[in-house]
């Protein structure tokens, strides 16, 4: 059987005492239970290449405006950005380099040469790996993040645009526009497994978040090609004249196409892979992305030099910022917070 507990009389016991440090625990817990709880920055920002003018604007998705223009090198085409980074990739393909741009401030911190015509940039799931599509060399390059160098090359068809990494990190997806197919490139050995042969002149490429889906967007069949990256078997679905990128919802339910020579973005439901709508846009509508917080598509417009904001909702342009002369955001362009 346990002792019992011996209890003590506290000796030179204060009651004024006691009540002075009870009062300055129920101040403190005051003072803190007032004090502002910071909130997380859920802000993503909007990176737009501005061909025209040698620029990148970026946007505050949360006031869809413009708050920075940022000077490159020349002909800026494709982007693809790194939360995990802080980085903003550029290809600048009249200069034949790479612009880095440090997203905390906002300003070009590196620049790499090309020796080539870089246009499509895609990053890998773990940041460590750029892929760069050199659309004169027929070849794509890939850079190490961390050395900002090319470590390996792969040639591949002609004219190679746009790219995609799968979420595993396994296969990058290549568009060939010259050779109207996908080349599916194992990233560990940075060879070719297969080619799938899609419509006429692919040339923007997107994946669903769970990698499932692979969107091929034909420029000449006026198409898209839906591809399960399981099985390569694929559906085409007709969408608006001569499309260029496209963008999936989050929950994969939504694709966003942009048709350059329309002036519209198609939207197709994919459970049924119907156009529900088609939206005008800007002119000559090209990069599409879309915001990880609100689900909302923007669409760099390259003829009227700004970018419409559709709410996937409601389906309706809710915005139009004015950007750079020659707006084209080729890639995924928008940067999610941390």
């Amino acid at each position: 059987m346990a002792k019992p507990m011996n209890m003590q009389p506290i000796k030179n016991f204060n009651p004024m005492a006691s009540r002075l440090v009870l009062l300055c625990g129920i101040l403190c817990c005051v003072v803190f239970s007032a004090m502002p709880i910071l909130a997380r920055d859920t802000t993503a920002y909007a990176y737009i290449t501005n061909q025209g003018e040698d620029t990148v604007s970026v946007i505050d998705t949360a006031k869809n405006s413009v708050i920075q223009t940022i000077a490159v090198g020349k002909g800026p085409v494709g982007i693809a950005v790194s939360t995990a980074l802080q980085r903003a990739y550029i290809t600048n393909v009249e200069s034949q380099e790479i612009s880095i741009i440090n997203t905390q401030s906002n300003g070009v911190i590196q620049t790499l040469k090309i020796n080539g015509a870089p246009v499509g940039l895609a990053l890998s799931a773990d940041s460590n790996t750029l892929y760069v599509a050199d659309w004169f060399a027929n070849k794509v390059l890939a850079i190490n993040t961390q050395q900002a160098r090319v470590v390996r090359e792969l040639n591949v068809g002609d004219a190679p645009a746009g790219l995609v990494v799968s979420p595993d990190n396994k296969w990058l997806y290549i568009a060939n526009r010259d050779s109207d197919d996908i080349a599916i490139v194992d990233t560990a050995t940075l060879s070719i497994k297969k080619r799938v042969k899609v419509g006429s002149h692919p040339f923007g490429l997107s994946l669903s978040g769970s990698g499932k889906w692979l969107l091929s967007v034909n420029v000449r069949d006026d198409s898209v090609s839906l591809i399960n990256t399981k099985t390569y078997s694929q559906q085409t679905i007709k969408v608006g004249y001569h499309p260029y990128c496209a963008a999936i919802t989050a929950d994969e339910k939504i694709l966003f196409v942009s048709n350059t020579q329309d002036d519209s973005v198609s939207v197709i439901d994919l459970a049924t892979n119907k156009i529900l709508k088609t939206i005008a846009v800007g002119s000559t509508p090209e990069g599409i992305s879309i915001d990880p917080m609100t689900q909302r598509a923007y669409v760099a417009n390259w003829g009227s030099n700004n970018v419409s904001v559709i709410d996937s909702k409601s389906l309706l342009v809710i915005a139009t910022i004015k950007t750079g002369e020659k707006s084209r955001a080729f890639g995924q362009f928008i940067l999610s917070p941390r």
